[in-house]
């Protein structure tokens, strides 16, 4: 099993596109992938389940998993896109509140996401220093954190840099970590690929109206299209 999660605690740097569309590309491949939206705002969950009922998602959001009224593996929904999915609600949020006095959290959430049956897992994470980013890390086996041109995308990667460092203490587990060049030019590329204190991904994603449109939408990219190989090129990545 893998443990991916996509991280940033900067909104707009397509983030839950990378989650989404490399999940797709991943299953494309023939991975068993399922997919864990950790992030209140549920954007993942809303392109996948789109059509779902309310109350069906609401009973297998994550955040059920997370305060132990119910298993991790309980919460997943399949979807049309070839992966299962744990969804979340805005109700995530409260899990910070509940969970605070609650340290053991950290062990059993890595714990219950290693024991689903799925060759990999994809985490979408808030952007923000929550709880949910912090037991995504905890459960991490690579860490991708998506930036762009923008200085204030790239000042948060160290921000996610010193989170997952802080969890490699803790637990002697060391996930590798990412920049992952996205919503960018290929000049804005060459220069994120020079910055000498992180390592990036040999893949990109550029800037695309269509990326943008298909998550909006709730539709897949057309297989074998420009945006699909991008993420395509990232899917092979992590599956060496």
């Amino acid at each position: 099993m893998k443990i991916i999660v996509f991280a940033s605690v900067k909104g707009g740097v397509g983030k839950t596109a990378a989650a989404v569309f490399t999940a797709q590309a991943l299953a494309a491949l023939g991975a068993r992938v399922t997919l864990i939206d950790a992030d209140p705002n549920n954007c993942a969950t809303d392109y996948f389940l789109r059509d779902a009922d309310l109350k069906n998602i609401a009973a297998h959001s994550v955040y059920h998993a997370l305060v132990g009224t119910r298993k991790l593996g309980e919460c997943i929904m399949d979807t049309a896109a070839g992966i299962t999915i744990i969804p979340s609600t805005p109700t995530l949020a409260r899990a910070g509140v509940e969970l605070a006095q609650d340290p053991g959290v950290a062990m059993r959430f890595p714990k219950a996401v290693r024991a689903l049956d799925a060759e990999i897992i994809i985490i979408d994470t808030p952007p923000s220093l929550t709880i949910e980013l912090t037991l995504s890390l905890y459960a991490a086996d690579i860490i991708l954190v998506p930036v762009g041109a923008n200085r204030w995308t790239v000042g948060a990667f160290p921000v996610v840099a010193d989170m997952a460092q802080t969890v490699s203490e803790a637990t002697g587990r060391s996930p590798q970590l990412f920049a992952l060049p996205a919503i960018v030019t290929l000049k804005e590329t060459a220069r994120l690929r020079h910055i000498n204190s992180w390592t990036t991904t040999k893949a990109s994603i550029l800037k695309s109206a269509a990326v943008r449109n298909a998550l909006n939408s709730g539709h897949s990219l057309k297989e074998g299209s420009l945006a699909w190989n991008w993420y395509a090129d990232l899917a092979k990545e992590l599956s060496e």
